[in-house]
């Protein structure tokens, strides 16, 4: 068995660049009220958030000293913050986006200031459009407040380099993924992979590029069979592997995969060193665990919620006695961290990034030793 010890791209200088805009929705303003729902980004986490209060209303304002804004059964009260856009123009005494808080509230209308408990402003000149408020307390909150904000997952450029491997990063035509490893990593692995070919290249500042490989990811399935060959339906492999880039510790790799005339998509990307810890006995097992729900009504008839699974492994290793402390050690301070453990590189299903959920070792004789694992994939 071999394990793959992905290096954390975002550590400093690792990560150096990609062609998939990081621009899913706007950096956080803190200047600004959200409503439930509102998604917005923080680039240096590369984290996007939900917001889970506050809401959004239409209303009419009225131009007045001070201005009414008119929305029925409102249920503010004095001192909640507000901000206010239009498809058109506010009134002058209103900008777009910028926290107001409410003041004089009545059933049916409030007016506003620029301060908790301050003058209320008044509105002039003309107006177009349709206005809306956002009204609730969602401004200027961490985004570590889970009271205000949900977490909802990487952003798409960052997909590939979580530990999910059901998010996919996705973009048309390419994905070209530059890392600087910082390391001597022998080994990449690209899990739930939809392209139609990979190609690596690892270049070195003094040497030039010193490997350069491209894999098809399209698989025969015609055997012996001529008619297949012409006839049946074309078959692609969702995940790639190569143990091989040579040891240059300040190379950049450049890791792209193609899908000419679609959308190219990867769900988990891990490069490191690798270590052979020992021969893998016949008889490993793989399997997946599923995630998803079903729900039968009293008719029979059924309603699925469709979620992500995730692959799990069985697997018997051949190890020597004197790696026996080592390979335990190092299973042990990786028992929280995704490793991708390759059971088989001939069976891509032997393949999987995960943790391992228990190990046995027993010692059968004076040289070597059996050791029993199973491991639990990322979802």
């Amino acid at each position: 068995m071999i394990i793959l010890d992905p290096i954390a791209v975002s550590a400093p200088g690792v990560f150096v660049s990609s062609n998939v805009p990081e621009d899913d929705a706007p950096i956080q303003s803190l200047t600004r009220v959200y409503a439930a729902g509102d998604r917005i980004m923080d680039p240096a986490a590369h984290m996007l958030y939900d917001s889970k209060v506050g809401v959004r209303a239409p209303v009419t304002i009225s131009i007045a000293s001070p201005g009414v804004i008119n929305c029925a059964a409102h249920g503010l009260v004095a001192g909640v913050p507000v901000s206010f856009a239009s498809t058109g123009a506010l009134p002058t005494g209103l900008l777009p986006n910028v926290v107001y808080f409410v003041v004089a509230p009545t059933t049916n209308a409030y007016s506003v200031s620029g301060t908790v408990g301050g003058a209320a402003i008044a509105f002039t000149g003309s107006q177009s459009g349709v206005h809306n408020v956002t009204a609730g307390q969602n401004f200027n909150r961490p985004l570590t407040d889970k009271t205000y904000w949900l977490p909802a997952g990487a952003t798409n450029r960052w997909k590939m380099l979580d530990t999910y491997n059901n998010t996919q990063t996705e973009r048309a035509e390419s994905i070209v993924l530059n890392v600087k490893p910082l390391a001597i990593a022998q080994g990449i692995f690209l899990g739930n992979v939809d392209g139609a070919e990979i190609v690596i290249t690892s270049t070195d500042p003094v040497a030039g590029t010193v490997y350069s490989q491209a894999t098809s990811m399209q698989t025969s399935n015609s055997g012996s069979s001529f008619y297949r060959w012409l006839f049946g339906r074309r078959r692609r492999k969702s995940y790639f592997l190569t143990l091989d880039l040579p040891l240059y510790y300040n190379a950049t790799v450049s890791i792209t995969i193609n899908k000419p005339g679609g959308v190219a998509k990867c769900g988990m990307c891990c490069i490191g060193p690798v270590e052979d810890i020992g021969g893998t006995y016949y008889g490993l097992g793989t399997d997946i665990k599923d995630y998803s729900t079903t729900r039968f009504n009293f008719d029979g008839t059924s309603e699925t919620t469709e979620r992500g699974f995730s692959k799990r492994m069985t697997i018997d290793v051949l190890l020597a006695n004197d790696l026996i402390d080592y390979v335990q050690e190092k299973l042990a301070a990786a028992r929280q961290r995704t490793l991708v453990y390759i059971g088989s590189k001939e069976y891509g299903s032997t393949v999987l990034a995960g943790k391992f959920s228990s190990f046995k070792n027993v010692i059968e004789g004076p040289k070597h030793s059996k050791m029993a694992l199973q491991i639990e994939g990322t979802v």
